[in-house]
């Protein structure tokens, strides 16, 4: 009787823990499949989110800026906008003298293409476009106040929003449909056409957040159909150089010594024109003038005239004509009292001269440093002659034509 009870009681045992296994696997079962259902159902919900996060993830590292305006005031705008970013994006800028309506809001899947356009000399207007599969075309428009046009506190607040603009872009935190983003650039009169690109024909998106004040509707001239952009006039750019050089005088020897210069400059499309008022200052130099011994301190202005044509991004050629005079203060003393010559007086003499210069720039935001060679030609022929019973006696005489290398530091600022 005991071992049959036993039995019963091992039985409910086994039967009641095998029981409990099957609810806890039953209870797993229906949560996994209950989660399964509950993501395919939101993933099914709302595919836009699904697209967007997608978008983000594949966002291009690569920014392609075309500017409305003269290329010769953006040597360095790339730079400053490059500076903004530390993700490894790469940024190009070019220059274009009119908006391409085609262009202006095409996207790609490999680059966010970027256009910035003047409106006024205060006024400009960025526009941002970008694809990212599986999300839809999206476009971002931005009104920039400028104080005087692309100078340079002009090309780092550009360079600053552009940066701002194409991380909110990037992040999603901004966008617009292509139709919104035409009606933006319409009331900004810069009226893009209506055509979608091939490369934009996805179904349209949503916008990503409210759009942004509309600017004020601006009046044009320009013919129907084109983009009514106003390029900003580029503005003039006072000079101030300073530098150092050496001349090859012939008899009066090596003269060196620190030059200075003040002139303006005029913009042009790819060659800048200079006027300038330049000063050489050569040290006091001695050279023997038998029997004799000369020495001769020259200073040497001239009135300056020339061009800087564009041979790179930021690389300038010079080529400056240069008309004045040398101002000579030479005196001359024997060599010994028992010398029968007698040299002329100490005095002054002016000297008219011309002088050629060629020259290499690098230009920086607002310093530019160069290196040039100059030829001197003077329009005079300069004696040192000592008197005598019977006239005056040729000693020596300088070069007529006098080579000269220099290098120079010039500081630019807009007028």
């Amino acid at each position: 009787m005991s071992s049959r009870v036993d039995a019963d009681v091992t039985l409910g045992g086994h039967t009641a823990r095998d029981w409990h296994w099957r609810s806890r696997a039953c209870s797993a079962l229906c949560a996994v499949a209950v989660s399964t259902f509950s993501l395919a159902a939101a993933a099914q919900g709302d595919p836009e989110r699904a697209a967007q996060a997608g978008a983000v993830r594949n966002f291009p590292k690569k920014l392609t800026i075309t500017v409305v305006a003269d290329e010769r005031l953006l040597v360095t705008f790339q730079e400053r906008v490059s500076s903004w970013f530390n993700d490894g994006t790469e940024v190009r800028v070019a220059a274009t003298r009119e908006v391409d309506e085609q262009e202006l809001l095409s996207s790609s899947p490999t680059e966010v293409k970027a256009w910035i356009v003047p409106l006024s000399d205060e006024r400009a207007l960025l526009t941002f476009s970008s694809v990212s599969p599986p999300a839809a075309p999206r476009h971002l428009v931005r009104e920039v106040r400028l104080q005087q046009g692309f100078d340079e506190l002009g090309l780092e607040r550009l360079a600053s929003i552009t940066h701002s603009a194409f991380v909110a872009l990037s992040e999603g935190v901004e966008g617009l449909e292509r139709e919104q983003a035409e009606r933006e650039l319409g009331r900004a009169g810069v009226a893009a056409r209506s055509a979608t690109a091939a490369n934009e024909a996805a179904p349209p998106a949503a916008p990503l957040a409210s759009p942004l004040p509309v600017p004020a509707p601006m009046t044009s001239n320009a013919e129907p159909g084109r983009a009514a952009a106003v390029a900003p006039r580029p503005a003039a750019s006072l000079l101030l150089a300073a530098g150092y050089g050496v001349r090859l005088r012939g008899v009066e020897g090596v003269g060196h010594g620190p030059s200075l210069a003040l002139g303006v400059q005029l913009p042009g499309t790819r060659t800048a024109y200079d006027l300038a008022l330049s000063g050489h200052y050569l040290f006091r130099t001695e050279f023997q003038a038998d029997p004799f011994i000369a020495s001769v301190q020259t200073t040497a202005l001239r009135v300056q005239l020339g061009i800087e044509p564009r041979l790179g991004a930021a690389l300038f050629g010079q080529v400056l004509l240069g008309l004045g005079a040398d101002l000579a203060r030479i005196s001359a003393s024997a060599q010994s009292s028992s010398s029968e010559l007698l040299p002329r007086a100490n005095g002054t003499q002016w000297r008219g001269a011309g002088e050629l210069t060629l020259g290499l720039l690098r230009r920086g935001a607002l310093l530019d440093l160069g290196v040039c060679a100059q030829a001197t030609l003077m329009f005079e022929d300069v004696r040192y002659d000592a008197t005598t019973n019977t006239g005056d006696m040729l000693l020596a005489r300088p070069w007529r034509i006098q080579p000269a290398l220099s290098l120079q530091g010039r500081f630019r600022s807009a007028l």
